[in-house]
C-alpha cells in the first residue's frame, strides 16, 4: 500500500527526510512524495483508494520564509498550546495558526492534524534551535534550560515519538489495512571509559585525596581500606582490588539480563586531566577490551574533550582505536560512541563523526537533565543543517546519564529509580531504545552496585514485556 504525500515545493531536501524518517524508518511504510503549489499544508491519500477521504497535515516549520530560517523568527513561539490528543495533551511546536481546538478532527472530507508532525520531528532531530540559540555553558554545550523542551516541560515526553503515534492513529482510521512496524521497547547500556582505573596515571597525593573522600564524604571505611589494597597491589599490576575496575560486575549485569553493553575507549595522544589518565597502549587497558570482546561486548569510541568541532582531531582518535582494536584481532561490524562530556555540536560533529568513519554516534542527551533531547526513542540517520542533506551517520539518542541524575540534579537513589523508569514508561508506548551511560567509576560501593543492578533488573524487566 503506497500513501501519496502532496506537499508545496519549499525546503523538498528537508521535507524528504522527514518523510523518510517518520514514514519509512518508523513506520515501516511506503510513500513517494508529490510536489504542487497547494497552500493549505500536507495532503497524505492511500493511492488506489479515491473513497477513503485524505489526511491534512499543517505546513508550519516548512512554511518559513528563506530569508528567516535558521533565524529567531523560525522558533515556535513560547509559551507553546497544548491541545488534546487521542489518549492524552500534547504541545504544539508547529502547527496552525491559531492552534485548533483538538489534535484530530474530522473535517467532513477526512481527517485533520492540529500539528505539523514532519516539520516538528525535523526540529527535534536536527537540533534546528541548537544552530540559531547561542547559549551555551561552561563546556561550550548547550544547556537543557534553553532548550524549548526544558523551558516548556516536556523534556521528560518523546515529543516526536507522540506526534508520529498520533499520525498513526489518523493514517489507521481512514486505512485500516495500513499496517506499522511493531514497536518493542529495549534497553541499551553504555559505559565511557574515562577512568579505567583510580591510580592510573595519578600520584600518592591522589591515593591521599581519594581516602580522605572515601572517609568524609562518603564514609566507606571498606572501600578505604581497598583502596589502599590496591594502591600496593598496582606495583605488582594486579588490578584485581582497583575501586574503578568494575568491568567484571557491569559485564556480568548485562549478561544476567540479556542486555550487551558498549565501553567507550579515549583514544587521546596524551594522557590528562581531561581525556584520562591512560592510554591505549597500556597493557592492561588492552587486556581489558580483549576481555570486553570476548564476552561478545561491544568496543565504542569515545572522542576526546578537544574534538567536537576539530574533523582532523575527531579522526585521528578514531583511527588510532582502529588500529588497536586490528592488533588485538577485534572484528565489529558497526563502530559508534559518544563525545566526552557530551560535548557536541550540530551539525559539525556528525559531520566530523561521519567523515572518520564511524557508523553511529550516541551523544546527543543533555548533561545537566535526564529526558529526550531529541524528542525520541528510535535510532535515526543524521542531516546537515546547513549542507541541507542527509549524513550516513546515524544517531542513538542518549537518555539517561548516571552523572546527570546524582551529580546535577542531585536525586536520591529512590527518586533516581523512578525518574529512569519514568522514561521508561514514557518510551513503553512507542517503542524503541531507551539508552543509558553508566561510567564504571561510580560504582565504588557495594550500596551503588546494588542499586544498578536493581535498576537494570526493573529496565529489563519492561523491556522484555513490552
Amino acid at each position: 500500500m503506497m500513501l501519496l504525500v502532496e506537499a508545496p515545493p519549499s525546503y523538498e531536501p528537508e521535507r524528504r527526510y522527514a518523510l523518510d524518517v517518520v514514514l519509512s524508518e518508523w513506520l515501516g511504510l511506503e510513500w513517494r512524495l508529490r510536489v504542487d503549489d497547494r497552500r493549505d499544508g500536507m495532503r497524505i491519500t492511500l493511492e488506489g483508494d479515491c473513497a477513503s477521504g485524505c489526511l491534512v497535515i499543517p505546513d508550519g516549520l516548512f512554511a518559513t520564509d528563506p530569508c528567516d530560517w535558521l533565524e529567531d523568527a523560525s522558533l515556535p513561539r513560547s509559551p507553546l498550546p497544548w491541545r488534546p490528543g487521542p489518549g492524552q495533551r500534547l504541545p504544539v511546536l508547529y502547527g496552525a495558526d491559531p492552534a485548533p481546538p483538538t489534535l484530530l478532527a474530522d473535517d467532513g472530507e477526512g481527517l485533520r492534524l492540529g500539528v505539523d508532525v514532519f516539520g516538528s520531528a525535523f526540529f527535534m532531530l536536527t537540533r534546528y534551535e541548537e544552530v540559531v540559540v547561542p547559549t551555551r555553558d561552561t563546556y561550550g554545550r548547550f544547556p537543557a534550560s534553553a532548550s524549548i523542551a526544558g523551558r516548556e516541560g516536556f523534556l521528560g515526553r518523546p515529543i516526536v515519538d507522540a506526534y508520529v503515534e498520533l499520525l498513526w492513529t489518523a493514517l489507521r482510521r481512514l486505512w485500516p489495512r495500513l499496517e506499522r512496524k511493531p514497536p518493542a521497547l529495549r534497553l541499551s547500556l553504555t559505559h565511557d571509559v574515562d577512568d579505567p582505573l583510580a591510580f592510573l596515571g595519578r600520584s600518592a597525593a591522589g591515593l591521599a585525596r581519594q581516602l580522605a573522600a572515601d572517609a568524609l564524604v562518603r564514609r566507606d571505611l571498606p572501600l578505604a581500606v581497598r583502596r589502599v589494597r590496591s594502591w600496593d597491589a598496582r606495583r605488582r599490576a594486579d588490578y584485581r582490588f582497583d575501586p574503578h575496575n568494575t568491568f567484571d560486575f557491569l559485564m556480568d549485569v548485562s549478561e544476567r539480563h540479556g542486555v550487551v553493553s558498549a565501553f567507550n575507549f579515549l583514544a587521546t595522544r596524551d594522557a590528562d586531566a581531561l581525556d584520562g589518565f591512560y592510554s591505549l597502549g597500556h597493557p592492561w587497558i588492552r587486556s581489558l577490551m580483549s576481555t570486553i570482546h570476548a564476552r561478545g561486548h561491544e568496543l565504542g569510541f569515545h572522542a576526546g574533550f578537544r574534538t567536537y568541532r576539530d574533523a582532523a582531531r575527531t579522526e585521528e582518535e578514531f583511527r588510532r582505536l582502529r588500529t588497536v582494536a586490528d592488533a588485538l584481532g577485534i572484528v565489529q561490524d558497526r563502530w559508534g560512541g559518544r563525545q566526552h562530556y557530551l560535548r557536541w555540536e550540530a551539525p559539525g560533529t556528525w559531520s566530523n563523526w561521519e567523515r572518520a568513519g564511524l557508523d553511529y554516534d550516541s551523544t546527543v542527551g543533555f548533561a545537566e537533565r535526564v529526558g529526550f533531547r531529541l524528542g525520541t526513542c528510535h535510532e535515526f540517520p543524521t542531516f546537515h543543517l546547513r549542507e541541507r542533506r542527509p549524513l550516513r551517520l546515524r544517531e542513538r539518542p542518549l537518555h539517561v546519564m548516571d552523572r546527570s541524575l546524582f551529580d546535577y540534579m542531585g536525586l536520591t537513589p529512590d527518586a533516581a529509580l523512578e525518574a529512569v523508569l519514568g522514561l521508561a514508561r514514557a518510551c513503553h508506548a512507542t517503542g524503541g531504545t531507551l539508552t543509558l551511560l553508566w561510567h564504571n567509576s561510580t560504582l565504588l560501593t557495594a550500596r551503588q552496585r546494588q542499586w544498578y543492578e536493581a535498576m537494570v533488573a526493573a529496565m529489563a524487566h519492561a523491556s522484555s514485556s513490552s
